[in-house]
C-alpha cells in the first residue's frame, strides 16, 4: 500500500479527529504541516469532549481546548458525542470519520502517526479476521500488549490511524488520507514536543511544562488552576457508582464482554481509589486502558443498548470557530446531513438521548475540577460558541 502523502491542495477543508488533552506543541507542528500540505483548505476538527477514549476526565472543558485548537492553527471545531469518544480504537475512529463525513466539506482526514511506513501493516491486521482475532485473543491471554497480540508495533497512533483508513473505506465517503509522521522523540523534545501525557503529569507545577505549549495555552492554564480537571477526584462518585448498581448493570457498559462485570463488581467493594480498582481488575486478559474505559462507561451509562440504537453520530455540537471561516460554517450549516447545534440549551428538548449523555457526562466531568467555583453543572448548557 502506497502511503505516500497526497497532494489535497485543491481540497476545500482537512478533517482532523482529536483530543488536545491539552492542546501542545506537537499538535500545532500538525496543524502546520496540514497547512502547508493544503494551504487553500480550512481545517475542520472534531474533537473529544468531557471524557477521553481512555476512560479519563480531559484537563480542561471542551470550550477551553476549542480555543487553544482555534489560536493555533484550527478553523472550526466540532464536538465528538461521548458515546464514540470513550470508545475503542475502532468505534472512535469510526465516529469521528462519519461525522466529519455528515458536515459534507471534508475532502481528507489528516492524522499524526509514529511511522507512515507501518500504517500498511496495521491494515493488514484486521481483527475482524477470523485468524487475526484468534492470534490476539492467544497474545492477550498470554500478557501481551494489543498491539504485540495483533503483530504490530507498539504504536498505539499507527493503530488508530490505520482504523481511520479502514473506516474511510467502509463508509465509502470518498475521504484521501494525509498521515503526518511525528518527529523522533528526541528530535521532537528538542524542538519543544513531547507526548501529552507527560504534560499532564506536571500540569499542576507552574513553569514545568512552559516549553512544551504554545504561550496562550500556558496562560490560560496558569490563570486557571481552579479550572484543571484530574479523573482521581471522580474516584469517590465511581466507586460509590460500581457498588450501588452492581454487576448487571455494569455488564451493560458499551465494551463489557466475557464476564469481567462480575471481576468489577467483586474489586469495587475493596477498592480504594479508580487507580487501585483498575489495578485490582487488571490481569493478562484485560488491558489497563480497556477496564478504564469500561469503569467510565458504567458510570455514565454508555451502554451497549444505547450504542446499538445510535451507530452513528447524528449531530455535531460547534464548539468555536474562526471569524474568517465563517463562509464555510454557512455551507456546512446549509448542506450537513446532520443537525448542528449551537444552542444546547435549545437542542435539549429534542430528547436525544446520546446528547443527554453528553450533557450528563459535562456535569460529572465538571465535578473533577481543582476548584469548587468551577464545579458546577450547567456550563455545558450556557457555555457559547467560541469566536476567534
Amino acid at each position: 500500500m502506497d502511503m505516500s502523502i497526497f497532494d489535497c491542495r485543491n481540497t476545500r477543508a482537512v478533517g482532523v479527529i482529536c483530543e488536545y488533552n491539552p492542546f501542545h506543541n506537537g499538535h500545532a507542528y500538525h496543524l502546520r504541516k496540514v497547512r502547508n500540505a493544503c494551504p487553500e483548505a480550512r481545517i475542520v476538527c472534531v474533537m473529544s469532549g468531557p471524557f477521553t477514549q481512555r476512560g479519563e476526565a480531559a484537563v480542561l472543558d471542551a470550550v477551553a481546548r476549542a480555543r487553544m485548537a482555534l489560536t493555533n492553527g484550527a478553523d472550526i471545531v466540532f464536538e465528538l458525542p461521548v458515546l464514540f469518544s470513550v470508545r475503542d480504537a475502532r468505534t472512535f475512529a469510526r465516529g469521528g470519520v462519519t461525522l466529519l463525513d455528515k458536515l459534507g466539506v471534508c475532502g481528507a482526514l489528516s492524522f499524526g502517526c509514529e511511522d507512515v511506513r507501518t500504517l500498511g501493516l496495521a491494515l493488514e491486521s484486521d481483527d475482524g479476521d477470523p485468524a487475526v482475532a484468534r492470534r490476539l485473543k492467544e497474545g492477550l491471554a498470554r500478557g501481551e500488549s494489543f498491539a504485540r497480540a495483533r503483530g504490530l508495533p507498539n504504536l498505539p497512533n499507527v493503530v488508530l490511524g490505520a482504523e481511520y483508513i479502514r473506516a474511510i473505506r467502509e463508509t465509502g465517503c470518498g475521504m484521501i488520507s494525509l498521515p503526518i509522521e511525528r518527529a523522533p522523540e528526541p528530535l521532537a523534545v528538542d524542538a519543544g514536543m513531547v507526548p501529552a501525557r507527560r504534560i499532564r503529569e506536571t500540569i499542576s507545577e507552574t513553569g514545568a511544562y512552559a516549553a512544551f505549549v504554545p504561550d496562550d495555552v500556558y496562560e490560560y492554564i496558569s490563570c486557571n488552576p481552579a479550572r484543571l480537571r484530574e479523573t482521581g477526584r471522580l474516584d469517590a462518585l465511581l466507586l460509590g457508582t460500581l457498588r450501588s448498581i452492581g454487576s448487571d448493570a455494569i455488564g451493560q457498559a458499551a465494551e463489557a464482554t466475557e464476564g469481567i462485570e462480575r471481576r468489577i463488581a467483586a474489586c469495587a467493594e475493596r477498592a480504594v481509589s479508580r487507580t487501585h480498582l483498575i489495578e485490582l481488575v487488571k490481569c493478562k486478559r484485560y488491558t489497563y486502558t480497556h477496564i478504564s474505559r469500561i469503569l467510565t462507561q458504567a458510570m455514565l451509562g454508555i451502554t451497549k443498548e444505547l450504542a446499538l440504537a445510535h451507530p452513528e453520530p447524528e449531530y455535531a455540537r460547534l464548539l468555536g470557530f474562526r471569524k474568517d471561516a465563517s463562509p464555510l460554517l454557512r455551507e456546512i450549516q446549509d448542506g450537513a446531513a446532520i443537525s448542528i447545534v449551537m444552542r444546547p440549551a435549545l437542542f435539549r428538548k429534542e430528547n436525544n438521548p446520546v446528547f443527554a449523555l453528553d450533557l450528563r457526562a459535562a456535569a460529572i466531568a465538571a465535578l473533577a475540577c481543582a476548584g469548587e467555583t468551577a464545579r458546577r453543572g450547567d456550563e455545558a448548557l450556557t457555555d457559547g460558541v467560541v469566536i476567534v
